[in-house]
């Protein structure tokens, strides 16, 4: 299994960058919403229960004594517990008397500000006698004692709220962890969910790959719907260039055909132009028409080579075709008369394409078979990444300054001999464009040794 690519253009990585990012964003947005609104609660429940308390304050005031006090004590115990976090304190506004809860112990409240006694009930925030923050509940009310006269009472009830800033700070805290978790489990769903929707671009990979090894001509079309318009497209884009590959290779052939009958009327006039005692010109021609007969053979044969990609992979049995090209020169005149000698496993196989193959081995052993005496040896030994192919011949060999001009396009090292001299170079051009090597050595059985690199 391949690792997954996660460079900076990655799609898989920008997508999964925009999921985690918006997952981020949101689950921030939520948690403050979250935590506003528990505090809110809190803050509204603190105040319900604050409200419940003032109005059981108030039923046990007292109005009857100099300083007036409670009939009964209130029954949360916290007021009677030292700084319990809960106080009262009522206070005559005419005479200054004031009473307090036992939790206040020592303190008493001094509200500078004189307007929150304006007989509506006022919410405050004022400091406790802990010297903390808390919530108060205060009010001037006015009472009827039994003589008929009227009394006028300033009432503080207040909670501190160090409580409430705990609860809401434990409830962050523990809100801001539990989204944690949830963003690493939604980021994990992203990118599983990011996987499952590119992996039909793998099957694209694979149908394009296929493609190019040549197992398959056009890509499926049991993609997905959202991406079968670029299915279409690829597709439609392989018609346009088989069109153009074969009406480029029709226009070719044709041209070809043109030629070869312009050079075949030239040759009958050369046996006219001979016949003329003109036997100089009749010979510059005939090397021209040569020369153009083997640069048009040589065109038709490159355009037939497969071209290769660095995804395109081959694996073609190499004795398989081998004995097709000898099989087919034993039948020649020359090939009747040679003794072959092959030592090639079945088992091999390279990685080039079969007409690549078939028209490399062709032009090698045709040439061996040409110069031979009697005796050819065509072996094959395999190394780690490529196979090494040797033909060896038993003929009069080339000299060391013939071996370095071997293969170079349209040159004939034997004058006297047929063909073109572009075969070697044609047979060069093929290992090169399938990144194998091509060398030339003196054979110890007395002709040419060449040896072949092809990946394996």
């Amino acid at each position: 299994m391949k690792p997954i690519s996660l460079r900076p253009n990655s799609l898989r990585l920008r997508l999964f960058a925009a999921s985690a990012t918006s997952i981020i964003i949101a689950l921030i947005i939520a948690g403050f919403v979250i935590s506003s609104l528990f505090a809110s609660h809190i803050e509204s429940s603190l105040k319900s229960d604050l409200s419940n308390q003032f109005d059981r304050l108030i039923a046990q005031i007292d109005p009857e004594i100099d300083v007036p006090t409670l009939k009964a004590p209130l029954a949360d115990p916290r007021f009677q517990i030292p700084y319990g976090d809960i106080y009262w304190q009522i206070t005559d506004a005419k005479t200054n008397a004031r009473s307090r809860s036992r939790s206040m112990w020592d303190q008493e409240f001094n509200l500078e500000d004189k307007t929150l006694f304006d007989r509506k009930l006022n919410i405050a925030n004022i400091i406790d006698p802990e010297g903390t923050l808390a919530i108060a509940f205060i009010q001037r009310l006015q009472f009827e004692k039994k003589d008929g006269s009227f009394i006028e009472l300033d009432i503080i009830l207040a909670e501190d709220l160090n409580n409430f800033y705990k609860a809401t700070k434990q409830f962050r805290f523990d809100l801001l962890r539990a989204l944690a978790i949830l963003a690493v489990a939604l980021s994990i769903a992203a990118w599983v969910q990011i996987a499952l929707g590119l992996a039909p671009l793998s099957k694209i990979k694979q149908d394009i790959s296929a493609i190019r090894t040549g197992s398959k001509s056009r890509m499926n079309d049991n993609h997905p719907p959202e991406v079968m318009p670029l299915i279409d497209e690829v597709n439609e884009l392989l018609d346009t260039q088989d069109k153009s590959i074969s009406f480029a290779r029709t226009r070719a052939s044709n041209l070809a055909h043109g030629l070869k009958t312009a050079l075949t009327v030239l040759n009958s006039e050369i046996e006219n132009i001979r016949k003329s005692g003109n036997q100089e010109s009749a010979k510059i021609i005939a090397q021209n028409t040569n020369d153009m007969s083997a640069i048009i053979d040589h065109q038709l044969r490159l355009s037939r080579l497969k071209t290769r990609s660095k995804a395109d992979h081959f694996a073609t049995p190499l004795l398989k075709h081998l004995n097709r090209v000898v099989n087919t020169l034993k039948k020649t005149p020359k090939g009747t008369k040679i003794e072959w000698h092959i030592d090639i496993s079945g088992k091999i196989e390279v990685d080039l394409d079969e007409p690549d193959l078939l028209e490399l081995l062709g032009i090698i052993i045709e040439n061996a078979t040409q110069w031979a005496n009697s005796n050819i040896h065509i072996q094959a030994n395999v190394e780690q990444k490529h196979i090494n192919l040797i033909i060896e011949d038993d003929g009069k060999g080339l000299s060391e300054k013939q071996l370095n001009l071997l293969g170079k396009r349209g040159l004939r090292l034997d004058s006297k001999g047929s063909g073109t001299g572009i075969g070697i170079s044609i047979a060069n051009e093929i290992v090169i464009m399938n990144s194998g090597k091509l060398n030339f050595e003196k054979s110890n059985k007395g002709g040419l040794k060449v040896l072949i690199q092809i990946p394996i």
